[in-house]
């Protein structure tokens, strides 16, 4: 299983972020995420992306500054958030596909992470119904990361398959939707002030981010190499590539 050290965001994009509004997973978090999607990508992708380091995650954090519009919300919380992920991976495999510089492919790569990003969080899937526990439980994710350990489900997708992100971003978002009625008791059951066993990490709202973690990442792996490879890119040496089976992701260098 893997295990992670913190990584100090570029300055000009923690400068982006402070004060936005922590209503999904934190800037840090989001960092975390997109760096071990790029480490599921196609060898020669993966090398492009490390090297753009600082777009991807210019394209990952700057829609943060925004966090309450409605395309970032899903459709039962009146917003467009499928509809956003659909446009923003068309927009990846048009920039993949014509002669842009990489630094705009790579922000698109971010850009798309985001709001898959956005799926993914079950306080955020769950609407305003979650909202009361939006930045508790975001900092809480942020506050156990290096317990987390990365799990990833494989790259396949049917929907994504089908080239049907709009049902791809649905289906995430109401799962982590039902993730998040097993927090919201869990928070409604520890008490004023809450009980600290609540939130140990043998606690329920534990295992919900850690789930939540490892399949944001997923996620985002499985949304990125769809439009990569709608775009015709290479995905030689595309790591657990046909391989469904969940699995521990490998140790990170130090």
């Amino acid at each position: 299983m893997i295990r992670f050290r913190h990584r100090v965001l570029p300055i000009a994009l923690a400068a982006l972020v402070a004060g936005a509004p922590a209503l999904a997973w934190t800037a840090p978090t989001r960092a975390r995420i997109a760096e071990e999607a790029i480490r599921l990508m196609p060898a020669s992708l993966r090398l492009a992306l490390e090297r753009h380091r600082e777009d991807v995650l210019r394209g990952m954090l700057e829609p943060m500054t925004r966090e309450d519009e409605p395309d970032h919300r899903p459709p039962w919380d009146g917003g467009t958030l499928d509809a956003e992920i659909a446009a923003r991976a068309e927009a990846l495999v048009r920039a993949a596909e014509s002669a842009a510089p990489f630094s705009r492919i790579a922000k698109a790569f971010g850009g798309l992470s985001h709001y898959v990003a956005d799926a993914g969080f079950p306080p955020g899937a769950a609407g305003r119904g979650g909202a009361m526990r939006w930045t508790e439980f975001a900092a809480f994710c942020e506050s156990r990361l290096d317990k987390f350990p990365l799990v990833f489900y494989g790259h396949e997708d049917e929907d994504l398959a089908r080239g049907d992100f709009r049902a791809f971003a649905l289906r995430e978002a109401r799962r982590a939707r039902e993730e998040y009625e097993h927090v919201g008791r869990a928070y409604a059951s520890a008490g004023p002030p809450p009980d600290p066993a609540a939130f140990d990490d043998r606690s329920i709202p534990f295992a919900v981010g850690s789930l939540a973690y490892s399949r944001t990442v997923t996620l985002v792996a499985r949304a990125w190499l769809a439009a990569w490879k709608g775009a015709n890119g290479d995905v030689g040496r595309t790591p657990y590539l046909q391989k469904s089976a969940p699995r521990a992701a490998p140790e990170r260098n130090p």
